[in-house]
């Protein structure tokens, strides 16, 4: 519901509808909605790492591969490329700690890049650009954009040989 309706969009009496519940008690489990904005974020990074580190041995194939995996992931589940995109664009302009989890994703996921790919920090920098990019591109027109084609296409051009 976050990813549809953002934050501010969507109300603890609208999830607990949703969840069959009363408001009070989405309330009794995680004490205000900001906490349950924060336990959606711990579960959407736990799942994403999860996902994503099985492929990580520390190779350029290795990352590759990570990024087309999640690619076809978010493919199959439109709806968290949407949660991620619409609670980051959200917050971008407001001092929140939902600001400051993006933001420091985004630069451990930077530092891992450039790392990973022994690379300067900038191309890292416009590595993460793209898929974010990307991202926004395919939930704006999904019908005419494969999510998957487009890593591939920049992926291999990228690192020829990988794809």
């Amino acid at each position: 519901m976050f990813g549809r309706g953002g934050y501010r969009g969507t109300g603890v009496a609208a999830i607990a509808e949703h969840a069959g519940i009363t408001p009070s008690a989405v309330i009794h489990h995680f004490g205000s909605k900001d906490a349950l904005l924060q336990a959606v974020l711990d579960e959407y990074d736990r799942q994403s790492i999860a996902r994503v580190t099985r492929h990580l041995d520390g190779t350029v194939q290795g990352l590759v591969d990570a990024l087309l995996a999640d690619a076809a992931h978010l493919s199959a589940h439109p709806g968290l490329g949407a949660l991620h995109m619409v609670l980051q664009a959200e917050h971008l302009v407001t001092d929140s700690p939902v600001q400051a989890r993006f933001r420091n994703r985004a630069r451990v996921l930077r530092e891992q890049v450039s790392s990973t790919l022994d690379v300067p920090d900038a191309t890292a920098l416009e590595l993460l650009a793209f898929l974010e990019g990307a991202l926004t591109v395919w939930l704006l027109d999904p019908e005419t954009v494969d999510l998957v084609a487009l890593y591939r296409g920049y992926l291999g051009r990228l690192f020829p040989g990988t794809v």
